[in-house]
């Protein structure tokens, strides 16, 4: 890594790390909240890109490969939002929504799930994810100003 970087408050959106189990990007100033995002999806690599499209978020993110491991961390954790895909082995992304909604922790129960899919049957999906009780639905591939766009409308940035 260089030493020498530009004293910048801002991250830099197409900065890469090689750290996956902690936040990418700098610390938020002080005063503001680290919000926590539950990324849930059977590949590394899709993981891996949806944590590069939100580093200017600066959020801290939970991995889980599947949907089963999702719900063990959402109860275990402090979660903001819940970025799920919806084919995975084991429970689908439908379900694993559903499961949330139905958590006896109102505050876990309340959390923004955005599901994704790249499914050809996406009115299909889309209407199991709204009868499960997802907040917003992307087909894959998203682009980085759709997901953001979505992020940041189902869940705004803390105040400063």
């Amino acid at each position: 890594m260089k030493a020498g970087t530009l004293p910048s408050p801002e991250p830099v959106p197409n900065r890469s790390t090689t750290e996956t189990a902690r936040p990418l990007g700098p610390k938020p100033a002080t005063g503001t909240a680290t919000q926590r995002v539950l990324l849930v999806d059977d590949s590394r690599s899709i993981r891996t890109l949806l944590k590069i499209y939100l580093m200017a978020r600066n959020f801290e993110f939970l991995e889980a490969e599947s949907a089963e491991e999702g719900l063990k961390v959402a109860e275990a954790e402090s979660i903001d939002l819940i970025l799920t895909d919806f084919h995975m082995d084991g429970m689908n992304g439908a379900d694993f929504a559903a499961q949330i909604r139905a958590n006896p922790s109102t505050k876990l129960a309340k959390v923004p799930i955005l599901m994704m899919t790249g499914d050809p049957n996406v009115a299909e999906v889309r209407a199991l994810g709204q009868k499960a009780g997802i907040s917003a639905f992307v087909r894959k591939p998203v682009s980085c100003a759709q997901l953001m766009t979505l992020v940041d409308t189902i869940l705004p940035a803390p105040r400063k």
